[in-house]
């Protein structure tokens, strides 16, 4: 019996040696029905070149950065044109074992409402500890959290099956679903379109599973826990998106409590970040333009008005005075 064909798409921008590597460990992979389309997103760094030497892959040569979105549905776009039965999206920085495919295959096949698959992530240096099994939304606060530990998914999925949420990491989608609900929607341009993506899987009747068998290396940027780690860009990018999200999931997001505690921690960050300018900058852009609903990709000289800038950056603390001082009542509301 043949086999379900999956197209595996790796966005490549300016990926060098990260790009080399995911391409390394595809060439092991034991699953036999599978193609390869790397979609260059305008890189700049001699990576481009290299690629179409590849006889291995597919090329696809973008014009401009498309993000992750516009890039990785480049390659959806063509993969279904050709008729795959699953594509599976790569981080060009994440690597892969040569049998991960074909468990979250076989995983997809036990069940035609499987939209989407993912794998379990290690980090990629010794020891290789869990660094996300998978994510968990929650309705009234409006965001996802997210678990290293196996026992906490697993009584998630048991809780909460239709609110699991995966990584676009290594995200295997089955054909069905993008023929349901589409692609990625490209306003988000990079982050927080995963979250998007599972909630409109469930919304669509689909169901969304990781494979705690199945693991793939990649590491993960966390600035809230270690903000002089990440660039201003991801402050911006998973400040506006999401409210972005909130935007499509509720008529009046803003004026609900979780939008109080969103606001309070990026409060929290941009005190801890007095001596980052730049990153404030960023995250306050994020708020602003979230707020407007502009999405698309990151302008660094993209500014929150002056006047606001200057109240909410120069006072962050007397502002999370005053949050915190509505925290007890905020908290019996929940209750």
């Amino acid at each position: 019996m043949t086999l379900p064909s999956v197209t595996i798409v790796v966005l490549n921008w300016n990926g060098g040696e990260t790009t080399r590597a995911c391409l390394r460990s595809l060439a092991d992979i034991a699953y036999p029905n599978v193609s390869i389309i790397v979609v260059d997103n305008a890189s700049i760094d001699g990576s481009t070149e290299e690629l179409a030497r590849n006889p291995a892959i597919d090329l696809i040569r973008n014009s401009q950065n498309l993000g992750f979105t516009g890039g990785v549905n480049t390659g959806i776009r063509l993969a279904m044109e050709r008729g795959a039965d699953y594509v599976w999206l790569l981080n060009s920085d994440a690597t892969t074992g040569p049998d991960v495919l074909g468990q979250l295959v076989a995983a997809a096949a036990t069940d035609s409402r499987i939209g989407l698959v993912s794998p379990v992530f290690h980090n990629p240096e010794p020891p290789h500890t869990p660094e996300f099994v998978l994510g968990c939304f929650d309705p009234i606060a409006l965001t996802a959290s997210q678990t290293t530990n196996p026992a906490k998914a697993l009584q998630w999925r048991q809780q909460h099956p239709n609110r699991i949420v995966l990584l676009g990491t290594a995200l295997l989608i089955r054909r069905a679903l993008i023929e349901r609900i589409g692609v990625l929607d490209a306003s988000f341009f990079a982050y927080v379109e995963d979250v998007d993506y599972s909630l409109r899987a469930i919304a669509a009747g689909f169901r969304n599973v990781a494979v705690p068998d199945a693991i793939v290396y990649h590491g993960f940027k966390r600035p809230i826990e270690d903000p002089q780690s990440a660039p201003p860009y991801l402050y911006y990018y998973m400040t506006r998106n999401y409210l972005l999200l909130w935007t499509k999931l509720r008529p009046h997001p803003f004026l609900s409590k979780a939008m109080i505690w969103f606001l309070r921690q990026r409060l929290l960050q941009i005190a801890r970040m007095a001596d980052q300018p730049a990153a404030v900058d960023a995250l306050l852009a994020g708020i602003w333009d979230g707020l407007l609903g502009s999405g698309g990709q990151y302008n660094p000289a993209r500014r929150m008005p002056a006047p606001l800038r200057w109240i909410v950056a120069r006072h962050a603390r007397f502002w999370l005075m005053l949050l915190d001082r509505r925290k007890p009542s905020l908290e019996r509301d929940a209750a």
